[in-house]
């Protein structure tokens, strides 16, 4: 009796935890809701996931926006707990969330696990100055290779590593074949450089399969992969996401 006893308040207790847990991030905005998707590749959201790296955070946030949409996201924790709510693998459970959701929602599930785990670098491109905002990861880089404070301003695009989300003014590019190209500048002087953007085109969120004309301003999602000295562009090739 003593041992059922003792069982009960613990799950009072985690109970409790959770419903505090769970109404606390009911009270939360939702993430970067000014954000408009433009680009999306399915296929690297599932890679990412399949590579394993976020596999447990992922699942995660599926299981929150599903309870969430619910009216139930408190229960999180204790139904895991109790029940171990999996409605099929975790790689089932993700990849209908992705195949079944609005692009502009899988762009947030994946911000929210890049974010939680710590694997994104927030970059500022502009004409006469830039910012980066660096990880955890990336700002031990600087502090062991004996930067000074303040070195992330200049930390040079294609050292970074780290998943990037890159906001910038574009301007559409001629296009490859099946690919689509932007660019947008930054820096200034001999320091000028581009920064180019290249997509597959059947990636593209929009009923017309085009980049919007002129300049505009857009968020990369991705890696920057390659620099080339005679265009002086850094390349960030196959973005996983892009958005206005």
């Amino acid at each position: 009796m003593v041992w059922w006893l003792a069982a009960f308040a613990g799950l009072l207790v985690l109970a409790a935890l959770a419903l505090r847990r769970g109404l606390g991030r009911l009270g939360r905005p939702a993430e970067d809701p000014s954000y408009q998707p433009l680009y999306l590749d399915n296929d690297a959201v599932m890679g990412l996931f399949k590579m394993g790296n976020y596999k447990s955070a992922m699942r995660r946030e599926v299981e929150e926006r599903r309870m969430r949409n619910a009216g139930c996201l408190a229960a999180i924790p204790l139904l895991s707990l109790l029940f171990k709510v999996t409605g099929g693998s975790s790689t089932e459970v993700v990849a209908k969330y992705v195949e079944s959701s609005e692009p502009i929602s899988v762009i947030g599930l994946l911000l929210s696990v890049l974010r939680r785990k710590d694997a994104l670098v927030e970059v500022e491109l502009g004409r006469n100055s830039g910012t980066v905002t660096p990880n955890h990861v990336l700002s031990r880089k600087l502090a062991g290779s004996g930067a000074p404070a303040g070195a992330a301003r200049e930390v040079v695009l294609t050292e970074i590593g780290e998943f990037v989300m890159v906001t910038g003014r574009f301007e559409a590019v001629a296009a490859r074949g099946e690919t689509l190209v932007m660019r947008a500048p930054y820096g200034d002087g001999e320091s000028s450089a581009y920064l180019r953007v290249v997509m597959r085109g059947d990636g593209l969120r929009r009923p017309d399969r085009k980049l919007p004309g002129g300049q505009f301003p857009a968020h990369c999602l991705g890696k920057v992969t390659s620099w080339d000295p005679e265009a002086r562009e850094s390349v960030l090739e196959y973005p996983i996401a892009v958005f206005l």
